[in-house]
């Protein structure tokens, strides 16, 4: 999947599941299209597109960087006083290898995640309190900074 550097110090990270059906597809190359022009115009100094799986054993061993990514954004969340779910849930899910049921983690379909150098300054969606802050409202915050408050902005969800 492509990725663009120019020369601000934001970088956003999108995170797509393996498998969308067509709208959500469109949706993650409007998505794209969007961080284009943000990296083009020098709000985001750099953006990546990474595929995900869409849920993955709670006891299980398997994509440990996915698993370390979704422990980063736990962390970002409380130390925010925001919440992933129901973005990202938990669930009773039957597996095909075993036959059984297994609690496994959900992972939404599109995730964004911008950071300033290596510090996170959000995830999106996620929720606070009774609003939510989906990945288009993530990339409207974004295009209507200047550059330079974008730059030195500590978090990108504070109201």
């Amino acid at each position: 999947m492509p990725a663009t550097e120019t020369t601000g110090e934001l970088r956003a990270r999108l995170y797509v599941r393996e498998t969308l059906p067509k709208p959500a597809k469109r949706c993650s190359q409007t998505i794209i299209a969007r961080l284009e022009r943000l990296a083009a115009d020098g709000v985001l100094g750099e953006y990546s597109v990474t595929s995900w799986a869409k849920r993955l054993p709670i006891d299980g061993t398997e994509h440990p960087d996915q698993r370390a990514r979704y422990n980063e954004f736990s962390q970002w969340a409380r130390h925010n006083g925001v919440r992933l779910t129901p973005f990202f849930d938990t669930r009773e899910c039957y597996s095909m290898q075993t036959g059984k049921k297994r609690q496994e983690l959900v992972f939404p379909a599109i995730c964004l995640a911008v950071y300033a150098g290596d510090d996170l300054q959000t995830v999106a969606p996620h929720a606070r309190e009774s609003a939510t802050e989906s990945v288009t409202d993530c990339l409207e915050r974004l295009s209507d900074q200047p550059p330079e408050e974008a730059v030195h902005q500590t978090t990108l969800t504070a109201d």
